[in-house]
Formats: structure tokens, sequence, C-alpha cells
């Protein structure tokens, strides 16, 4: 379960952490419905991604090593290194 968390977190913060001062400000200041923030839908996808990307990445390691403990830092690692892939596998190609 530690490695799960720290894989998400990583996952999470490569997410975020690019980008969070100028979305901060744009995404926090209006409201979808009395009481409830219109950032929350995406918040709630974001954190179902970074749970689904940690059991992938989680599955994978504990497939090639059933034995292996992986600890919470190297796991925020793994989460945040596995994020950096998919970014770069899915990307749209640049175009001339």
């Amino acid at each position: 379960m530690e490695a799960f968390l720290g894989i998400a977190l990583g996952v999470l913060i490569a997410i975020v952490y690019p980008v969070l001062k100028g979305y901060v400000k744009k995404q926090f200041g209006t409201t979808a419905r009395p009481g409830l923030p219109a950032w929350v839908p995406k918040y709630a996808a974001l954190l179902v991604f970074c749970a689904v990307s940690a059991l992938i990445l989680l599955a994978v390691v504990k497939a090639a090593k059933p034995d292996l403990r992986i600890t919470f830092w190297p796991a925020l690692v793994m989460g945040f290194g596995y994020e950096a892939a998919i970014e770069k596998i899915f990307a749209k190609p640049l175009t001339a």
C-alpha cells in the first residue's frame, strides 16, 4: 500500500507541478454550483487517473519482481517517471 500511495503521489506531482502557479489562480475563482467549486470534478478525475496509473505501475513491477518491497520515496520517483513517460509516449507529434 505504501508503494501504491507513493506512485500515485509521484504521478500527481508530475501532472500538477509544472502548471500549478497559473492554474490555481484561474480555476479556483468561480463556483459551478452553490457550495461546490468548479475544480472539484477536474480534480476528482485527476485522482482517479493517479490511482489507476499507480495500480498499473505497481502491477508491472510486482509481476516482474513479486518479492520486491517498494518504500515511499522510490515509489514517488517511480510515479513521477511513469507519468513523464506517458506524457512522451502519447504526445501529439509536432507538425512542421
